[in-house]
């Protein structure tokens, strides 16, 4: 194999810098360590040669013949500059909540196993954590969690240094104290071999319990009570005149338990409506990414720098905690001058490593280690104990609707078990309310959603984000409600369902095509539907108990305001690299985000970088909040990046790496081409790509490959990069930009450009921009993912034991740009639904893996045999079908972020296909077989 070609590309070691309590600390991202993360990291492969079309994943052949691309891979041994020799850290674990721990006893320890060093929370300076550990999201939740922690502030005692109502907990439990919640770390035992390491692991892997003490001591410090909510809460009251997206923030608190009140009074009074109550529960569920966290960590001396290997899905976030806290008075390690992540392919997330603790427990294991590198690596017992989890949830309430099929009306109230830390329960819990309207019409709602504090290992913003929850208590209780009343079930939805120019029960407007009368068209004459009675019939001929089962789902993506970050370079062989703040979490983005410049630029990327934090401050851009000029400074945006999300990839991030490589089309390429022609000014319209090669669209002039393009640019002193933020709050930020080209309006709100491999960009500020409307930021969302599942499934009665026969998915992805990673998508929401709805059962507290006893052996997650293999439909055989619906016509080249949505509608259709199958309504999820026998009891 020829060796990869070199990126000339700047590289993404530009810094970003921190202000913190004891001075300014520089960030940094690199790519993989000792490499970059493209091609010329061995770890990229061509994308093949049509433009917009992907051969294969651009790090599918580093996976498949296991290059070191995880975090997890790598050794001290691999980093160039650092020690060879590494030590290896491993945290013990509170086990109770109802007695103070008072301390170790390592006496049990047999010889080999005994630590080099322990660090108890007494050892820590408590003014490490004064400084703010940051969780944010969605911009109208971050508004009210900051409301709510100044009125906190004016209140707090002096000398607390926890944050805000539980905000963030202490990383070490301070002996003498009550832990937080299970799992929260009680101790750091550091080891100088990796035999002393495994010893102890091994020793303690039955009962980490049998070195710790607990009894009487201090309750817990800055934690809610049990059971008492994190702030914010979510409450959307509608009623005609009233809605949370239509009232500014002031208001609505003070109207909106007036306007409850009334719409209770008046549905408990009214004579013509049919009442449909709603229940549904879930356990709590582990996202099992494939690779366990871990990281490495070194500081080093000479530079007094902190550098970490590390998997994560907020880059940004990561950095920034780990910088403030080691910046704060009390660190560890004064002088701190820079944070250096090297970011690796995270090996699987569904939201498990979004803000995740993991990366402040490793920086904080490295600042004992005597100077030396320090690993930690979960296990996956370890991960089971403490890794955020999808959140247990509870929903009850009632369904409101006419005698002809109408909605009137949802009144719920769900309740989310946010375990031991904040985290982005309160998030989770918000866009849970939301998703509680389902895709249908609703004039009134009263949704309340709240995350509770509790000992219980903590939620996060797991695969999901509060739909799955939500669609399962809306789309069940629709079932109940047609079954009730003697109606089709499809014919109920198509009498309800939300269109553009309705609101969801925010009050905000659907702007955006759904088509969900298209999909259901398609489900309706679908074999698996429209013949349910002969499939039935034939199951039941051969003794299997046969149903059918239909749900939809309306998954939002994005949030209510997302910054995102890309540059395209073009060097001068005239290939192209493309670098991006998201990262890849193995669905799949940076293939995309690699051939969706191809129509563009003629050519699909060579090199895809992926997790650059640091491109934003190059862009030269500034999200300051304190801002008072805030849109009218030209320099100003909104918000830079935030963490990454899956289902940002189809069109957020797509759309800034489509209009920054449209920056460097019409601001350089094509005046250097307008130069090889000897014509005037070129526009986008004037040419077309045409086997590798730029042409002029009316025929007359010689084709020019990029490479002969790269080298006029070169030698020109033209753009040789672009480097593009965009802004997107229900409307794109649009503005013009005064290029070499002329000037450009773009769906840009900053731009700026590479002149040589190697320079800093020269940012461009923008002028005549068209913004967002700030009442916008109340919408919730505004971007959907109509998703329609009818399921097929047999029971054996006598062991309670399920089949998935049939799966039938019909999806809006809007445009498709590489359909293998949509088919993947959907195949592995099917499978993951199917496996939380029947298998994942993770009872709460020390019964559950909190005891750090759990792996597969307890937790089951879907097999082969569990999912039907089949993509297609075929009589008497098992398969999951996916139907995409065509793009409109004439439409962006932008899809939709889908990663969620074929998974969210799954389970609410299996329990309905069980409630066809038996009359029996499973609102409990996982449906297992002792629920099952239990409600088949007589």
């Amino acid at each position: 194999m020829a060796p990869p070609p070199v990126s000339n590309a700047a590289p993404m070691t530009r810094r970003g810098f921190l202000k913190t309590a004891s001075g300014i600390i520089g960030l940094s991202v690199l790519g993989l360590p000792g490499r970059g993360q493209g091609a010329g990291a061995g770890v990229s492969t061509p994308l093949g040669p049509v433009p917009g079309v992907a051969a294969q994943r651009i790090e599918g052949l580093a996976k498949v013949t296991g290059q070191k691309i995880y975090a997890r891979d790598f050794r001290a041994g691999d980093m160039a500059g650092w020690p060879d020799h590494q030590w290896h850290a491993l945290y013990l674990r509170a086990r109770t909540t109802q007695e103070a721990f008072l301390g170790l006893d390592l006496a049990p320890l047999p010889p080999e196993a005994a630590p080099t060093r322990v660090i108890l929370g007494s050892d820590l300076d408590p003014r490490l954590f004064d400084a703010p550990v940051q969780f944010e999201r969605d911009l109208h939740v971050d508004d009210l969690l900051s409301a709510k922690a100044a009125e906190q502030e004016k209140a707090a005692k002096d000398g607390s240094f926890n944050l805000p109502d539980g905000l963030s907990f202490d990383l070490l439990v301070m002996p003498g104290t009550t832990p937080n919640f299970l799992g929260q770390a009680v101790a750091l035992l550091l080891f100088d071999s990796l035999a002393a390491y495994r010893a102890a692991r091994r020793f303690l892997a039955g009962d980490d319990g049998i070195v710790q003490h607990y009894g009487p001591g201090e309750g817990p410090d800055g934690t809610p009570l049990p059971d008492q909510p994190f702030d914010p809460r979510t409450l959307y009251v509608k009623d005609p005149g009233f809605d949370y997206a239509g009232t500014d923030a002031e208001t609505y608190a003070r109207e909106a338990p007036g306007v409850q009140a009334r719409i209770r009074k008046a549905l408990d009074e009214a004579t013509g409506l049919i009442r449909q109550p709603i229940r549904a529960e879930m356990r709590a569920m582990d996202p099992m990414f494939m690779e366990p966290e871990a990281g490495l960590a070194w500081i080093d001396p000479a530079r007094r720098e902190m550098q970490l290997v590390l998997g994560t899905q907020s880059p940004d976030g990561d950095l920034r905690n780990i910088a403030s806290m080691f910046g704060s008075a009390g660190s560890p390690v004064p002088e701190l001058s820079h944070v250096t992540l090297h970011s690796c392919y995270p090996g699987g997330g569904f939201g498990g490593r979004d803000s995740s603790p993991f990366s402040l427990m490793l920086a904080l294991a490295v600042a004992f280690a005597d100077g030396n590198p320090v690993r930690l690596a979960y296990d996956r017992f370890e991960q089971f104990r403490v890794g955020l989890k999808r959140h247990a949830t509870t929903a009850e309430g009632t369904l409101y609707a006419h005698d002809d099929m109408r909605l009137e009306a949802v009144q719920l109230s769900m309740s989310f078990d946010g375990g031991g830390r904040r985290n982005l329960s309160p998030y989770v819990a918000s866009l849970g309310a939301l998703c509680a309207g389902g895709s249908y019409r609703l004039p009134v709602a009263d949704i309340h959603a709240e995350a509770l504090h509790t000992e219980n290992i903590s939620g996060g913003s797991q695969r999901g984000f509060g739909g799955p929850q939500a669609y399962f208590a809306i789309e069940t209780a629709l079932d109940d409600l047609a079954a009730a009343q003697g109606w089709d079930p499809m014919a109920l939805r198509r009498a309800n369902l939300i269109a553009e120019g309705d609101t969801t029960v925010t009050g905000g407007p659907i702007e955006q095509s759904l088509s969900l009368p298209e999909m259901l068209d398609i489900a309706a004459a679908h074999p698996l539907w429209a013949e349910r009675a002969e499939i039935r019939a034939a199951h039941e001929a051969e003794g299997r108990t046969y149903g059918t089962g239909l749900a939809m789902s309306l998954q939002a993506y994005g949030t209510s305001g997302d910054g995102m970050v890309a540059a395209v370079h073009l060097e001068r062989d005239g290939t192209l690299t493309v670098q991006s703040d998201a990262v890849d979490m193995g669905n799949g983005s940076a293939t995309t985000l690699g051939v969706t410049i191809g129509p563009i630029l003629g050519a699909n990327a060579t090199r895809v970088e992926m997790g650059g934090y640091t491109l934003f401050p190059q862009t030269g851009l500034s999200d300051d909040s304190d801002n008072p000029d805030r849109w009218d400074d030209p320099m100003w945006t909104q918000k830079g990046t935030g963490s990454s999300s899956a289902c940002l990839t189809g069109l957020h991030q797509v759309n800034t790496v489509q209009q920054t490589a449209q920056a460097l089309l019409r601001g350089s390429l094509l005046v250097a081409a307008a130069r090889l022609w000897d014509g005037g000014p070129l526009s986008a319209e004037d040419v077309v790509w045409d086997a590798g090669a730029l042409r002029p669209a009316g025929g007359i002039g010689a084709p020019l490959t990029l490479a002969a393009l790269a080298e006029v640019v070169h030698e020109m002193g033209l753009p040789t990069g672009a480097l593009g933020h965009a802004y997107f709050q229900n409307v794109w930020v649009e503005a013009d930009f005064d290029t070499p080209g002329g000037a450009l309006r773009l769906q840009l709100d900053g731009l700026a450009y590479y002149h040589g491999s190697k320079t800093a960009p020269q940012p461009i500020p923008r002028s005549d921009g068209s913004y967002p409307a700030p009442e916008t930021a109340r919408y919730s969302r505004y971007v959907w993912a109509p998703c329609v599942n009818v399921v097929g499934l047999t029971l054996d009665r006598a062991s309670g034991q399920v089949q998935v026969e049939n799966v039938l998915s019909v999806l809006n992805a809007g445009h498709i740009h590489v359909p293998e990673l949509v088919s993947g998508q959907s195949q592995g929401g099917v499978a993951m639904a199917i496996s939380y709805s029947l298998l994942e059962d993770m009872p709460p507290g020390m019964e559950g893996p909190a005891d750090g006893r759990w792996n597969l052996n307890r937790y089951h997650v879907a097999r082969a045999g569990d999912v039907p293999l089949g993509d297609r439909y075929v009589p008497g055989a098992r398969a999951q079908e996916l139907i995409t619906l065509p793009p409109p016509p004439d439409s962006p080249r932008v899809g939709r972020g889908i990663a969620e949505a074929v998974m969210c509608s799954i389970p609410p259709a299996i329990s309905n296909a069980l409630r066809d199958a038996t009359g029996i309504r499973f609102a409990s999820l996982p449906i297992t077989p002792d629920k099952i026998l239990g409600g088949l009891a007589p």
